[in-house]
């Protein structure tokens, strides 16, 4: 079994030795075949062709481009073959032996390096193609523009309305720039390539500048000396054909503003003269917002004008509202004076709003002679109207309030009478009340009271009837007058529920009289507070201790069994 095995295992090896030694064979020829792709990208003449592109006459982004070729070839041979050599010479060495895995990966390290080589050297044809239509285009756009300079100045010179101020400028300028062409000639004739390209990149600024310039000059010179100026006018009829119809302007600034649009014109066109587009260009945008600044003033003064008269009704109307309400105010005031004590600076505010109304009259004159003098713009009037607007309102609501204060006067004197009868009858009642009940006397304190609130009910009286009515003293005399009077109805109640309990209490307390001495001098005691002193709540503490002691529970049974009282 184990002859048998080893056997197997001797079969595999010299298998595995002769796969080894025909891939290494196979690995040596592929390496060759390295060696014949390095070559055929040397054989492109790459060089030749980045040596013969130095002859070109670079500049600006060509110039940079170039530089950029010049980058990526010296990577190519300095960086990339180098790296192929060494990995073909690993990759031929290791074919010598048996170790296949290691040539495979110097092969495929080999391969990648080889691809990356093909496509730097194509990157660089491509850009060399690129370079050499650039610089054809480039050629072609200043032989173009070579070609064509009678022609453009032919068209300068005859088309005066196009280029204006710019004319004689602009044809020196093509004069100069063909000038210039010809010395770039000459010294690409002498092959004087460094001085060649330093021109030739002169060349294509002119020829920009050249391009621009014949777009732009007629555009800004038709708008400078076209547009502008029929604006202008325009808004100069504009402002008269407006001021016929009564719209008000400030002279001084629209002339200020048409004054420094025309300078600015000037200057623009003097910047054109130059063949300064720049600060032509910046000119025609500051003429334009001072252009369109002047419509927005006549828009504005306009629609003002127009504001001006529609809101006339509105401040006519309010105007009149407030008037009408001060003099009511007024009237009303006169009358109340007679009748009542005013404490609430009424006449002074109604005075007041009659001072500020007064005021406004003369505003409102002021106003309508200055817009007939024309000192005034109907922007400014219109403002003046908002103002008086808004102190309408404000006097409104202040008269709307100071009426609806003094139109309560009236009822509140006709309330407080009524409160001040009903006052004294109740106080006639409780009196009538007390009565019928058929005392000996009322205690001191509440008759006290009831005096005391008998006079507070004269004064109450008074001040309703006085010839000239505090309704401030009138309603805290009420509210004296209303609270005394509870209390004395409390006390009243209290008063007949006393005395009804000491009758009650000498009445029941009287069968112990017999058997019992205190109880006898208590009862004398008692009958003698009850009809000389009226003290009814003295009757009861001095009883109520003794019944108790007397009958336990007597005084708490004859309480609760006293009838109600009611006054």
């Amino acid at each position: 079994m184990w002859i048998i095995i080893l056997i197997i295992l001797v079969l595999l090896a010299f298998v595995a030795v002769a796969w080894a030694i025909l891939e290494q064979r196979k690995a040596a020829g592929q390496v060759a075949d390295f060696e014949l792709a390095k070559r055929a990208l040397l054989n492109e003449k790459v060089d030749q062709q980045i040596q013969a592109a130095k002859k070109i006459s670079l500049s600006g982004q060509a110039l940079r481009e170039y530089e950029a070729i010049q980058g990526q070839y010296s990577y190519l041979t300095k960086t990339l073959f180098a790296k192929m050599d060494q990995e073909r010479a690993q990759a031929e060495s290791k074919t010598a032996g048996l170790n296949v895995w290691g040539t495979k990966n110097a092969l495929r390290r080999l391969l990648s390096l080889t691809k990356e080589a093909a496509q730097v050297q194509a990157s660089i044809k491509d850009g060399l193609d690129n370079l050499y239509q650039q610089n054809d285009r480039h050629h072609a756009a200043i032989r173009q523009l070579h070609d064509e300079h009678e022609q453009i100045l032919l068209r300068i010179e005859n088309e005066p309305e196009s280029f204006g101020p710019a004319t004689a400028a602009l044809a020196d300028f093509v004069k100069q720039s063909e000038k210039n062409y010809q010395e770039y000639l000459a010294l690409q004739h002498e092959e004087k390539a460094v001085e060649a390209s330093e021109a030739f990149e002169a060349l294509g600024m002119e020829a920009g500048q050249l391009t621009s310039y014949l777009q732009s000059i007629p555009m800004i010179f038709q708008t400078l000396n076209v547009k502008f100026v029929e604006q202008v006018q325009e808004i100069v009829d504009g402002k008269a054909a407006l001021e016929t119809r009564g719209v008000i302007f400030d002279q001084a600034a629209v002339q200020e503003n048409l004054a420094q649009i025309d300078d600015d014109r000037l200057a623009a066109l003097s910047a054109l003269s130059h063949l300064k587009i720049k600060e032509a260009t910046e000119l025609e945008q500051q003429i334009n917002q001072q252009i369109q600044a002047l419509y927005e003033l006549l828009e504005k003064e306009y629609a003002a004008y127009n504001r001006y008269f529609k809101q006339t009704d509105l401040v006519k109307q309010a105007f009149e509202r407030i008037s009408e309400q001060n003099h009511s105010l007024m009237i009303e005031l006169a009358y109340l004076k007679s009748r009542f004590q005013l404490t609430h600076d009424e006449e002074k505010v109604q005075q007041e709003a009659a001072d500020d109304i007064e005021d406004m009259v003369a505003n409102q004159q002021e106003v309508a002679t200055a817009l007939s003098e024309k000192e005034l713009l109907y922007s400014e009037a219109c403002q003046e109207q908002e103002k008086w607007l808004t102190r309408f309102k404000e006097l409104d609501t202040k008269q709307v309030a100071l009426y609806k204060q003094i139109e309560a006067f009236q009822p509140a004197l006709q309330s407080a009478k009524k409160h001040a009868a009903d006052a004294v009858a109740q106080l006639k009642d409780l009196k009538r009340s007390l009565e019928r009940r058929d005392l000996p006397g009322l205690p001191k304190d509440f008759l006290d009271h009831f005096f005391a609130l008998s006079d507070e009910m004269t004064r109450l009286n008074e001040g309703v009837n006085a010839s000239l009515v505090d309704l401030d003293g009138v309603q805290r005399q009420l509210n004296i007058v209303a609270s005394d009077l509870d209390t004395v109805k409390e006390e009243a109640k209290t008063v007949a529920i006393q005395a009804d309990l000491a009758v009650t209490l000498l009445q029941y307390a009287s069968r112990y009289a017999a058997n019992s001495s205190q109880m006898k001098q208590s009862l004398q005691e008692a009958q003698t507070m009850y009809d000389q002193d009226f003290d009814f709540a003295g009757v009861i503490e001095l009883i109520k201790p003794i019944l108790n002691e007397a009958e336990p529970e007597a005084y708490a049974r004859l309480v609760a069994n006293q009838d109600p009282v009611t006054l």
